[in-house]
């Protein structure tokens, strides 16, 4: 039956269909000059493409289905002077106005020729949205689009207007690569490659799904009728005076270097071009650790109870300084554009990305850094799209993608490397020790590709109404393999004295706690509908959204006996004959074969409706009230529902472990805003947005832990337990250039509470001996203040661009005392921060070539600014338990109690300096 239905859902997508907007519109009035009646018949054309219109009897016209750029817009009518307008912008999903007065031809061939004045006030913009063009973020001091999404209004450390990470979708070219798995975006596009990047923070559109918080739009680049490109390069390092903080940091202009280049053009004339895109980058990161040891090293306490650092010589390494933090990423992309006819275009988008980085613990690998493993990430992204404009008026779009992330975590890639050494070697024989050998025995692997198929018909069906709709169906093949290596069984222990520190490795079965294996292969499919209707005083856009989730998960049918490899009641560990609960004679084992047969059963398939609503009030003719309400659904990330695949839990008493639910339902958000948008002089304008979100059914572990048979353990499991209220107004003041000057300000006030900020806090609780909060508490991101200023100074040869970051202190939970019985989740802050970045670059031509030279300074005055801190004083650099910890005397064998309590993760990134050098054609 399920075939079926995703069969006969397809069959629909194919003739509605699902586009996510990467195109916008033109549109206006053209009248006479003199008299101020409506011209019909004008012939309306964008100068150098194929798309036109005319003006209808009421002389209006539109264009749709334009990609985001600057046009010239010509209007000619027999009888009058042709009237030209340059600098005419689009931005995706939005309208362009621009108006017309046709003069009576007094010289034949006579043409006037004017520049549009850009809108500062987007009449359309029925809920809080950021534009971003490739030309701002090129005059930033960024390196990466994350950089420029932070400085959006309401974003707070990775979170959009108090969201938890992962509930804002990534879109490039109209489809969606965000990793189901954990939220992630599957690639970041380089910034070179973007044509224009829009943050949706606002209740947005129908079209728009698998989101609560908000939509990141890129469109990128396609190539042109000439042939341009670039390449470039820049060095740099960490500079710091802290030396007791980040020790071992030393200035290296080649421990970060980037080199990338761009070429795009003509491959068949207009009909076809492409754009190419490449990208090596290394950080070396500022967290240094020494190889004062190799990981065979063992540290042992001998007979006659002395301490032997070193057992012998080759355990010691060679005190080299050796970055924690560094990271390598490998980044292409080739886009092609081909127009099959005038009015018909095919573009296709490949998008390679690969990228290695240290994952573990690093601050206790500090002195063993060999033995840290590393996280490989692996994506392969294509993207196609065939629009296709049947007229002025009515345009289709099929498009569709297919990715895949893979996702590697281990020390050696050889899971029988004959370097791997036992884990007794991990064993610290101080209470403040870091590791003095040993080698991460995790190897992991992850999966997730992603199909994905839709189509769009958008119809301006009279000059009010542009109507959409359409259906959409994503697939899945989600696939893990989680290991932890163990010795084979005759080195399971060793004398540390005397024995051979290496080992010869093995995979448990899947049945072992060290092993966790699944496959599956969820499905979604959606289909909206939605009207932007266009009025003289009005602008709505209204819609509703449908979503439909098959997890393709299992759930326990007793939640009693939850490890099929493990059972603890009778009659599922033998063949109970006679129901007396006791294993006779005769009453064979059960294998987890037969227990399969009865012990799950199929998660449910989940489906909701999401209406959404925005309206736009022209109060004056540069300024707007705007307002949007929507309901908002995200089906869980993949993770929690398949965590712990097997439901294996521990043998002890207590709380024993915690496992995935695939019956889990999607969570909601209720979203509603109130704004004003205000041109106040020719190149200022300012906003004002008012906003609340409802979060309900987030996944949690808030319900109460699960009894097994016996009643002498118990587990938790994830439920849609958690839920939490945001309420906030964000003030932004923009100035466009003008006079060499470009700025804007984003201030957010907001409050943000919550049950709880991460999933497993609860249980945490819980499992600590304490009680998870019964109330609304400040989530971890609750910054009530938060300003970000980017100004940019550009006189065409020089560049002085800088962004000033200012945030109020937020929460953490205080320890418990002895005079206090309970505190508050999130009841104190951690200082305010501060940050300042500067980047400058000179500009000059030889021949045919531009060369840029630039310089870049992040965190200018070298804040060190406190992201984590100690519960018991609130501060990142001050705890009393070193006090206490001294007077225990404890043996500094390995490393002092300073550089124990010594964290330099507990601070944001020190000063870098990167400079380099542009060729541009």
């Amino acid at each position: 039956m399920k075939k079926v239905f995703t069969l006969s859902f397809l069959l629909i997508a194919v003739f509605l269909g699902l586009y996510a907007g990467t195109t916008g519109k033109i549109a206006g009035t053209i009248v006479d000059s003199r008299t101020g009646e409506p011209l019909p018949g004008v012939n309306i054309i964008l100068v150098g493409t194929p798309y036109g219109a005319v003006s209808d009897f009421d002389g209006n016209y539109s264009i749709g289905n334009l990609p985001p750029g600057i046009y010239t817009i010509r209007a000619s009518s027999i009888g009058y002077s042709a009237v030209s307008m340059s600098n005419v912008k689009v931005n995706i999903d939005l309208t362009s106005t621009n108006d017309f007065k046709l003069a009576e031809e007094t010289v034949v061939g006579e043409e006037v020729v004017i520049t549009a004045e850009r809108q500062l006030v987007q009449k359309d913009l029925t809920s809080k949205t950021a534009v971003v063009g490739g030309d701002d973020i090129k005059a930033l001091p960024v390196t990466e689009i994350g950089q420029v999404l932070s400085l959006q209004a309401g974003y707070v450390g990775g979170s959009l207007r108090g969201g938890r990470s992962g509930e804002v979708a990534t879109w490039i070219d109209g489809v969606p690569v965000t990793d189901v798995y954990n939220g992630n975006q599957v690639v970041e596009i380089n910034k070179s490659a973007v044509q224009e990047l829009q943050l949706i923070s606002g209740a947005f559109n129908a079209e728009y799904g698998q989101a609560m918080s908000g939509i990141v739009n890129i469109a990128t680049r396609e190539g042109g009728l000439k042939f341009t490109g670039g390449i470039g390069t820049y060095m740099g390092d960490y500079l710091s005076t802290n030396e007791e903080l980040y020790p071992g940091l030393s200035f290296n202009p080649i421990h970060i270097r980037n080199i990338e280049g761009n070429i795009s053009g003509p491959i068949i004339g207009e009909a076809l071009t492409f754009f190419a895109n490449a990208r090596y980058i290394y950080f070396n990161g500022w967290e240094m650790g020494f190889r004062r040891f190799n990981p065979s090293n063992i540290a042992f306490t001998d007979s006659t109870n002395t301490f032997r650092i070193y057992r012998d010589a080759s355990g010691k390494g060679d005190s080299a300084v050796v970055p924690l933090g560094n990271s390598e990423r490998r980044y292409a992309q080739a886009k092609i554009a081909w127009k099959i006819l005038p009015l018909m275009k095919l573009t296709g988008n490949f998008i390679f990305d690969y990228s290695t980085n240290k994952t573990g613990d690093k601050r206790m690998y500090r002195y063993n850094p060999d033995g840290i493993a590393n996280g490989h990430d692996f994506s392969n992204t294509f993207i196609f799209q065939l629009s296709h404009t049947l007229n002025s008026n009515t345009y289709y779009t099929l498009g569709g993608s297919a990715f895949v992330k893979d996702s590697k975590e281990y020390l050696y890639e050889n899971m029988n490397d004959s370097r791997y050494v036992h884990p007794l070697l991990f064993q610290t024989q101080d209470s403040y020790s870091f590791f003095t050998g040993g080698t991460d025995l995790r190897h992991n692997t992850r999966s997730t590709r992603t199909y994905l198929l839709k189509l769009d018909v958008s119809s301006q069906v009279n000059q009010m109404n542009l109507f959409k709709v359409g259906a959409e169906v994503r697939t899945y093949d989600i696939r893990q393999d989680n290991i932890q290596l163990q010795p084979i069984n005759t080195q399971s222990t060793i004398d540390v004295s005397k024995d051979n520190p290496y080992i010869q490795t093995q995979v448990l079965d899947i049945s072992s706690s060290s092993h966790n294996r699944y496959k599956h292969n969820p499905y979604e499919m959606s289909a909206y509908i939605q009207d932007k209707m266009e009025f003289k005083n009005i602008i709505v856009n209204i819609g509703v959204r449908f979503d439909y989730f098959e997890p393709d998960g299992k759930v326990l049918r007793d939640p009693r006996d939850p490890s099929i490899y493990t059972p603890i009641i009778p009659a599922n560990r033998f063949h109970d004959l006679d129901g007396d609960g006791i294993q006779d004679a005769g009453e064979t084992d059960k294998t987890p074969a037969e227990r399969a047969a009865y012990w799950y059963k199929d998660a449910t398939a989940k489906a909701q409706f999401s209406p959404r609503l925005g309206v736009s009030f022209p109060i004056t003719d540069r300024g707007i009230v705007h307002f949007s309400y929507g309901h908002f659904f995200q089906v869980p990330r993949f993770e929690r529902l398949y965590e712990n695949p097997d439901f294996k839990i521990g043998q002890g008493t207590g709380n024993q472990g915690l496992i995935g639910n695939a019956d889990l339902k999607p969570e909601e958000t209720i979203s509603a805003e109130l704004g004003v948008q205000q041109q106040v002089s020719d190149d200022v304008a300012l906003d004002v947005t008012a906003y609340i979100r409802d979060v309900r059914g987030l996944t949690g572990t808030r319900s109460a832990e699960i009894y097994v048979f016996g009643d002498a353990a118990k587990y938790s499991m994830f439920t849609n337990s958690d839920f939490g209220f945001v309420k906030g107004i964000v003030l932004t003041a923009e100035k466009r250039f003008s006079g060499g000057l470009t700025a804007k300000a984003d201030y957010t006030f907001q409050i943000a509470r919550g049950t709880a900020s991460d999933v497993n806090e609860a249980r945490n609780a819980v499992t600590s001996g304490a009680l998870p909060e019964v109330q609304l508490v400040p989530l971890e991101w609750d910054q009530r203040h938060t300003l970000n200023v980017t100004v940019a100074y550009n006189t065409g040869s020089w560049l002085i661009s800088g962004i000033g970051q200012y945030g109020s202190g937020r929460p953490y939970t205080p320890r418990k005392s002895q005079d206090i019985s309970t505190l508050l989740t999130n009841s104190q802050l951690k200082p305010v921060s501060f940050n300042v970045d500067l980047n400058t670059s000179y500009e000059f031509s030889l021949d045919f070539v531009r060369m840029i030279v630039f310089a870049r300074v992040f965190n200018v005055f070298d804040f060190r600014n406190e992201t984590g801190v100690f519960d018991d004083t609130g501060r990142a650099g001050f705890t009393l338990d070193e006090a206490t910890a001294r007077k225990t005397n404890p043996s500094e064998r390995v490393n002092t109690l300073q550089e124990w309590f010594t964290r330099a993760g507990n601070y944001s990134e020190p000063r870098r300096i990167e400079f380099g050098i542009n060729l541009e054609f």
